[in-house]
């Protein structure tokens, strides 16, 4: 794990332009007192679910940029009262946790991948749409960890722009590389992989899993072996192992066993 102790100070001038950057971006009109107090009451439920899963739950006000809740096990997994977060301050608080070479990355994917997304593709059916981010975050400790964020759209306004975001939060320092940073969208009918990099500040072209990459993956998540794979699908065990190669190597994580684990957290299978 990286260990550092001090907070980028040109990341901070970025955290701090947030409330003008997010003037641009934010949906026309926030959501009702009774729909927000509807979903809140439903958080009950999720504490559950953070429990069983080992996640982080927290749910969003898009229209007013403020976490409306996040869970105790924030405590648990990152050293953070989850108090810090639903204060004031505590989206730029949380910002100003990424590792301070990520924050361009984290800001421009929550612009193009989750706020822009559905309303530049026109995606009524935004509920069907599985977006997930994975970046560095600072811990309590001073560590920074690997960490995947699956942000639920719940609501959007008349232009599909959300107004309120249930976020999911998995620690996956022993799935994806240390190093990465990137997204995935993945819909009914495809997938769309992307990398952000550092030195030019933009994200790469998307990539996308083939339907013979899907097929083996989905194969490779019921447990079946290379050679298995290969009878299955009329296929040589050579070709198996290069498209599971390539498919390790297109979602940045560690090995066939961690890309199993990503597929399933992300929605691929």
């Amino acid at each position: 794990m990286l260990n550092f102790t001090d907070i980028d100070v040109k990341s901070l001038e970025k955290i701090n332009n947030i409330p003008k950057y997010w003037e641009s971006l934010k949906p026309q009109n926030n959501i009702c007192t009774a729909i927000e107090e509807s979903w809140r009451k439903k958080m009950e439920f999720m504490d559950d679910v953070s429990v069983q899963n080992n996640v982080v739950v927290l749910l969003w006000n898009a229209f007013t940029n403020k976490f409306l809740y996040i869970s105790d096990k924030m405590q648990t997994l990152s050293y953070y009262d989850p108090a810090l977060f639903t204060a004031e301050n505590g989206v730029p608080y949380l910002l100003s946790l990424i590792h301070p070479a990520h924050i361009d990355g984290v800001l421009l994917m929550i612009q193009q991948l989750i706020i822009n997304y559905c309303a530049e593709h026109n995606k009524p059916d935004f509920k069907n749409v599985k977006i997930s981010l994975n970046y560095l975050f600072k811990n309590g400790q001073g560590e920074y960890l690997q960490i995947l964020h699956r942000p639920v759209i719940l609501e959007v306004d008349e232009n599909n722009k959300p107004t309120l975001v249930l976020n999911i939060t998995h620690h996956v320092d022993h799935i994806k590389k240390e190093d990465s940073i990137g997204g995935i969208i993945v819909t009914e009918e495809d997938n769309f992989i992307f990398d952000y990099n550092i030195d030019k500040q933009c994200l790469e072209p998307p990539k996308n899993l083939s339907d013979q990459e899907m097929k083996i993956l989905q194969l490779l998540g019921k447990g079946l072996d290379t050679r298995d794979i290969s009878e299955k699908l009329f296929i040589s065990p050579h070709t198996v192992d290069t498209h599971r190669r390539n498919i390790i190597k297109k979602t940045s994580c560690m090995d066939t066993t961690g890309v199993v684990a990503y597929a399933k957290i992300v929605g691929l299978i």
